[in-house]
Parts: C-alpha cells; structure tokens; sequence
C-alpha cells in the first residue's frame, strides 16, 4: 500500500496553491533541475558545506535580520566571481 504524508508545511502549502492557481487563470510550469554533478557553482557550495562540517558549533542567539547585510555581501562575492 502507497503512502502519502502530508506533514511538511512546504508540501502544503504548495499543493494549495497548485489547486487554486490554475483556478484563478495562473498556469503552472514545473522544470527538472540537473543534478549537482559537474556544475561549478553547485560542486563549490557542496564543498564548502562539507568543510563546514569540521567546524566547531557555537551556540548564540541572533535575529535572522541580523544576517542579511553578510548573506547580501556574500552572495554578491560569488556571483562576481
């Protein structure tokens, strides 16, 4: 027997949607996405993220604002790269 959980919001949330958009006129497109192998951008981030495995965690508590001005800077850094 075939199951399906619903417990993700994500997963919610996009059904919703994907019901009552097309009944609003929107059409819906969903695109396969290649695996990460052999694309430069994506082989660099799984390195980094496995890097970062190695690193010590330090607990601190910190809005998610309070990230942005880094991830902006950072984002701009590979995208000149």
């Amino acid at each position: 027997m075939n199951s399906f959980n619903l417990d993700s919001d994500l997963v919610k949330k996009f059904l919703k949607y994907y019901t009552i958009l097309p009944k609003d006129g929107k059409t819906i497109i969903l695109c396969w996405i290649q695996s990460h192998v052999g694309i430069l951008g994506n082989e660099k981030a799984d390195a980094g993220a496995e890097s970062a495995l190695s690193l010590p965690v330090t607990r601190m508590k910190l809005p998610a604002t309070g990230m942005y001005p880094r991830i902006t800077k950072l984002r701009r850094k590979q995208i000149t790269c």
